[in-house]
Parts: C-alpha cells; sequence; structure tokens
C-alpha cells in the first residue's frame, strides 16, 4: 500500500469517527509509519483539514474539508523555522488533478 494511500484511509478514518461521535470535538490522529499528524476540526461548512510534517516542519491546511467537491486543495501552509521566529503563511501552489 502506497503512502499516500495510507494517508487517505487514516484521513478517511478520522472523518468516520468524528461524524459518529457527532460531537463538536477536534479529532486526532497520527499515522505511525512517516510521522505525520492529522487533525480534523468540525464537521460543518467550517471544516478544516490539517496536516503537519515533521520531517519538513510544514503545516498544510485544507479548509471546507467535509463540504463540497471530493477533492481537496491546500489553501496555505506554514514552514516553521526556530522557536520564536517568525511564521509566514504561504500560498499553496495551485494543485493539478491527476486521473
Amino acid at each position: 500500500m502506497t503512502r499516500n494511500l495510507r494517508a487517505l484511509l487514516v484521513v478517511v478514518l478520522v472523518f468516520l469517527l468524528g461524524w459518529q461521535l457527532h460531537t463538536h470535538r477536534t479529532v486526532q490522529a497520527q499515522a505511525s509509519d512517516d510521522n505525520v499528524r492529522y487533525q480534523l476540526q468540525s464537521v460543518g461548512g467550517d471544516s478544516t483539514l490539517t496536516l503537519y510534517y515533521p520531517s519538513t516542519q510544514t503545516i498544510y491546511v485544507y479548509p471546507g474539508a467535509v463540504v463540497g467537491n471530493s477533492i481537496l486543495s491546500c489553501a496555505f501552509m506554514y514552514k516553521l523555522g526556530k522557536p520564536g521566529e517568525q511564521i509566514q503563511r504561504v500560498q499553496c501552489p495551485i494543485a493539478t488533478i491527476k486521473f
């Protein structure tokens, strides 16, 4: 199973768990193979999927994660540096859909 497929399965499982709980709590999961951390907030129009890659110290934000189109596009990312340094929000490059 490829890393992308595993990551997608983890995201789907996190979503289903959050949907089953029907609460406004934050649902969190962590992949075990490449240390990617996921956070899915809310299950409404204001939902957000956040992915953190410790190896690159980058946070990617996907708004509207559970509404609309089934393909998510990264809206912006944060490249983290040393603690106390400024953090700049950078717009994600426009993604191309591969079929």
